[in-house]
């Protein structure tokens, strides 16, 4: 059975991970999510099914690479967008897109401005086959649904958000279906956050009862 120091990844037979020194990186953890992402076909299938209208004639970053270098930040804890500059020429963040460069802050940006609603649906059908995915390697028996609400704190003037009562703040509320069972989240609504909890659930959940039934 092969030891830490002679783990070669998958995705790229270059990269050895090992625990005997050499060079550090604090970011370095970030190799192990990659070879999930390859056994699972994670990025493969969010980008069989993302398909973004972009009206660009050149690029150097495909949205496939700009969806995976998000995710990839937020895994390492850089939520922020700006952190993309301090990540340019990062060696590991650079091997696990498979770019010479990451994009910098506002090719980022204008990445989220070319989603719409045809977006987010093709995202929520990637999310599916990935759970169905994870179903049939559990070769899961039963599912339930749980539903939740809860709140999104805004800032400034955000499109559609609003005061919440209950929460005594400004902002989203949006709401979220997991399988009772493992915890997995399955799909998630954001609404205004002046409405009340029960508000488009049955919109919300029936086409996950269609799906399972």
């Amino acid at each position: 059975m092969a030891t830490l120091p002679q783990l070669t990844l998958d995705f790229n037979r270059q990269i050895k991970v090992a625990n005997d020194g050499g060079s550090l990186s604090s970011d370095t953890g970030e190799f192990i999510f990659r070879e999930f992402d390859e056994k699972m076909g994670f990025s493969k299938t969010l980008a069989k099914h993302l398909n973004l209208k972009d009206s660009r004639t050149y690029f150097v970053h495909s949205n496939e690479n700009l969806l995976r270098q998000k995710i990839y930040q937020m895994i390492a804890g850089y939520s922020e967008d700006d952190a993309a500059d301090q990540l340019t020429n990062d060696p590991v963040f650079t091997q696990i897109i498979g770019t010479p460069t990451l994009a910098s802050q506002p090719s980022l940006s204008r990445f989220f401005r070319r989603f719409d609603q045809t977006s987010i649906e093709q995202l929520e059908r990637a999310n599916q086959e990935l759970i169905d995915k994870v179903h049939t390697f559990r070769d899961s028996k039963a599912l339930i649904f749980d539903l939740d609400s809860t709140h999104s704190d805004t800032y400034r003037h955000q499109e559609s958000a609003a005061y919440n009562a209950h929460y005594g703040t400004i902002g989203f509320h949006p709401l979220f279906a997991f399988d009772g069972v493992t915890g997995d989240f399955l799909k998630a609504k954001l609404r205004s956050g002046n409405v009340y909890t029960s508000n488009g659930v049955i919109e919300f959940i029936q086409p996950l009862i269609e799906h399972y039934n």
